[in-house]
């Protein structure tokens, strides 16, 4: 009986996480909310609130499905053959089920503070895994300040798809990107490649 309880709880706590994403791809993770998920669902808030205490609590495990998701593509591609780029790339932009990441990813980053923020914390963890994204393009890269010049490409191209500004799949992007920025003819200006983490934030983040 123990057991069953125990796999109920599992499959009532993916249902959740389905219903969040399936918010997040029809109006965007801004309107994620416990009540928003339950009404999704056809769940009592109550029985959402088991699973997950508070709106924070919820970013955070879809941030770690998210986060798997990324991983698991990328860990298809082999860093040290030739062509590494053009495999990196096409794992993240074959289809379209990386652009709601991107959306929960720009919410948690741009999200409105307010005192004892919750999503803070998460706001910090992005940003860091931001910065270990550019550490890995840099390895991989002919001029190592191209990183951070790929990573807003990719950001920008993800986040368009995700207000489905672009077409579903962005496959056909990946071989001009590749060529754009491994090749040589890419000319940037000799400045210092900023961090992602430490560079200047904005004061204000205004949104929900």
């Amino acid at each position: 009986m123990g057991r069953r309880r125990r796999e109920d709880a599992a499959m009532t706590r993916e249902r959740v996480l389905a219903s969040a994403w399936q918010v997040i791809r029809e109006r965007g993770a801004h309107c994620v909310t416990l009540e928003e998920v339950a009404r999704t669902i056809g769940m009592t808030r109550g029985a959402i609130y088991g699973h997950f205490r508070s709106r924070a609590e919820l970013f955070r495990a879809l941030l770690t499905d998210a986060e798997a998701e990324i991983s698991l593509r990328l860990a298809r591609c082999d860093a040290d053959a030739p062509g590494q780029l053009e495999r990196l790339l096409a794992a993240l932009l074959d289809g379209d089920a990386l652009a709601p990441h991107a959306n929960l990813l720009s919410a948690v980053v741009q999200h409105r503070c307010t005192e004892d923020c919750e999503l803070c914390p998460l706001r910090a963890h992005v940003l860091q895994r931001a910065e270990y994204a550019c550490e890995r393009l840099r390895s991989w890269l002919p001029d190592p300040q191209r990183a951070n010049l790929l990573l807003a490409h990719l950001w920008g191209l993800l986040s368009a798809q995700s207000l489905w500004l672009v077409p579903s799949s962005l496959a056909h992007c990946v071989a001009p990107l590749a060529r754009l920025y491994a090749g040589a003819d890419l000319r940037l200006a000799s400045l210092p490649c900023a961090s992602v983490a430490t560079a200047g934030r904005a004061a204000v983040r205004d949104t929900p």
